[in-house]
């Protein structure tokens, strides 16, 4: 499996640079055929490191060709989500926290008024998006437990069980 798509989002895998640069020639050839223009600015590369530094065959690479040269990046968002070069979840554990603190302010501040069976459809829905999270595997504990005490904070804060601001 080395290609990816969802919509107009697109992830090649490669085990080797000349590979991914084939790959990259090939869909340059296949774009030009059906007139699909690749936005160059939003395409980036990332090498995945090994967990074991012993095993890196190269710790640096020649840029990839695509109209322009590529950049080389150690995370990048993809459909939402953040992915590292390290393979560590902990930028996307960060990223879910920001955002269940940011929905549930606004919810706060909209709906500070609602019966509490309101509330609890709300929070369920719109706090709890947590999709994907049972891929998360390459995390610290203290990031697993900031994302406890933040879920915590945010069902406190809502239902009026705590008192101060959020942060």
């Amino acid at each position: 499996m080395n290609l990816f798509a969802y919509a107009d989002d697109m992830v090649l895998l490669a085990p080797a640079w000349s590979a991914m640069q084939e790959m990259l020639t090939i869909l340059k050839t296949v774009c030009t055929e059906y007139d699909i223009v690749i936005n160059t600015q939003k395409t980036v590369c990332m090498v995945v490191n090994p967990k074991c530094s012993s095993k890196s065959l190269c710790v640096s690479f020649p840029k990839f060709a695509l109209d322009q040269k590529l950049e080389f990046v150690t995370s990048f968002k993809y459909l939402g989500h953040v992915l590292m070069n390290n393979m560590s979840d902990s930028a996307d554990i960060e990223r879910e926290m920001r955002n269940i603190f940011t929905r549930c302010n606004i919810f706060i501040s909209r709906f500070k008024h609602c019966l509490l069976l309101v509330k609890c459809v709300l929070f369920r829905t719109y706090c709890l998006c947590l999709y994907n999270i049972s891929l998360w595997k390459n995390f610290t504990v203290t990031c697993l437990n900031r994302m406890k005490s933040c879920y915590h904070k945010c069902i406190k804060k809502f239902f009026g069980f705590a008192m101060g601001s959020m942060t």
